[in-house]
């Protein structure tokens, strides 16, 4: 009861790339009974990676206007449910100013950090994965990475393709068995785009753990406020 009544208390902003991937989110938490609004930054994935290879400053001053939207509007917290976003902002100074606690996948990504050693990857695109490394390698330096970006998935998964066709036409078996055939010994999916495929996904590599950012997120927006 005690969990119950703290999750009605919370009121979770939601905040991502596209639409898509705002509603991806809003209906993760909508399903655990959470209360939740969003806020999407871009209208299409290629948008997005043009701010956030482009206009970082720019796009940090949009989260934060966004941010402040989602509290007029009654959020208690902040999820931003979108790897490449999260990776692309200056984020420790959006966390400094913002009148919301702000949780990311990239902390999901910390504290993964130290439990393997060797991190198979997929991400949207090659900043994306180059900010997820980081984040790995600045907790656990002596980690290795090994993965690949693919922006064109992320827009299929926008043109709402089946998970299989996707898998089928982006090789995607194929793909993981290439790069765990280096050793890793998890894979992230490292795009919130991605839970979109992850069931069907982990189906036909039945052999390989995979990792999603998204519990790790709910567990720690559910804390008690200290």
């Amino acid at each position: 009861m005690k969990k119950d009544k703290l999750n009605q208390d919370k009121i979770i902003g939601v905040i991502a790339g596209t639409s898509v991937d705002t509603q991806f989110g809003l209906t993760f938490l909508e399903e655990k009974n959470i209360k939740c609004i969003g806020a999407p930054i871009s209208l299409t994935p290629q948008e997005q990676t043009e701010l956030q290879v482009l206009n970082k400053d720019n796009l940090t001053k949009l989260v934060f206007a966004k941010v402040c939207d989602l509290k007029e509007q009654g959020a208690t917290n902040i999820m931003i449910y979108c790897n490449s976003l999260s990776g692309a902002i200056d984020l420790e100074g959006l966390q400094l100013r913002s009148p919301l606690p702000i949780i990311t996948p990239l902390d999901a990504y910390k504290a993964l950090s130290c439990k393997f050693q060797t991190f198979g990857l997929i991400s949207a695109n090659c900043q994306s994965s180059a900010n997820i490394e980081r984040v790995i390698l600045t907790n656990n330096p002596t980690a290795k990475v090994i993965g690949v970006s693919n922006l064109q998935i992320v827009e299929d998964i926008e043109s709402r393709l089946s998970p299989e066709d996707i898998i089928k036409n982006h090789s995607l078996p194929q793909v993981i068995q290439a790069i765990v055939g280096s050793g890793v010994q998890t894979l992230i999916l490292g795009c919130t785009h991605f839970d979109y495929i992850a069931n069907s996904l982990s189906e036909q590599i039945s052999d390989t753990s995979i990792f999603l950012p998204s519990n790790y997120m709910l567990n720690q927006l559910l804390k008690p406020s200290s």
